[in-house]
C-alpha cells in the first residue's frame, strides 16, 4: 500500500480486508475497490481487466494467483519469499516484500518499460503452461506409479 502512494492508480483487492489494512488504505489514500467472495468468473474479469497482478506476500502456501495472473496474459510482481518465486518463474518482477522502494521500483518499471511489462508477460505465459491440468495430472500419475512400484518390492 504504502508503495503506490504517489503512483495514479487504482487498486482492486480480492479478499477479506483487515483493520491494519484498511487504515493503511485510509492514511495513504489509496483509490481502491475490495471485492470479496466473487464467483471463478468474475475473477478472471477482475484478472482481465487489470494492468498488472501485485502479489507480493509475506506467506503464501503456493501463489495461484500468479498462475492464474499469468494464464490471461498479465505481467507480476511477487516477493523473492517462499514459494512466490518458483511459482512465478522466470515471468515476473521479483522483489523483496519488506522493501518500500524496491516494490515501487518495479511496479513502475513494470508500468514505463514495455520492452520489459511484454518480457514478463511472454514469460509468464510460458510459465503458466507448467501448471495446466493435463500436466498436473500426469505428475501425479507418475508419482502414483512410483509409489506403487516401491511398495511392491
Amino acid at each position: 500500500i504504502e508503495a503506490i502512494q504517489d503512483i495514479k492508480c487504482k487498486l482492486e483487492i480480492i479478499g477479506v480486508l483487515d483493520e491494519r489494512q484498511l487504515l493503511a488504505l485510509k492514511k495513504y489514500k489509496i483509490n481502491y475497490n475490495n471485492a470479496v467472495n466473487i464467483s471463478n468468473k468474475e475473477l478472471k474479469e477482475k484478472y482481465e481487466k487489470a494492468d498488472l497482478l501485485a502479489f507480493i506476500s509475506t506467506y503464501e502456501g503456493f501463489g495461484m494467483p500468479i498462475v492464474e495472473a499469468q494464464i490471461v496474459g498479465r505481467p507480476v510482481i511477487t516477493s523473492n519469499l517462499l514459494s512466490m518465486p518458483e511459482v512465478a518463474g522466470d515471468g515476473s518482477c521479483i522483489v523483496d516484500p519488506y522493501n518500500v522502494a524496491e516494490i515501487k521500483d518495479g511496479i513502475q518499471k513494470i508500468i514505463n518499460d514495455q520492452g520489459y511489462r511484454n518480457d514478463l508477460i511472454a514469460k509468464g505465459r510460458v510459465n503458466s503452461l507448467r501448471f495446466s491440468p493435463s500436466i498436473i495430472a500426469n505428475q501425479y500419475a507418475e508419482l502414483y506409479r512410483e509409489i506403487i512400484d516401491k511398495s511392491n518390492i
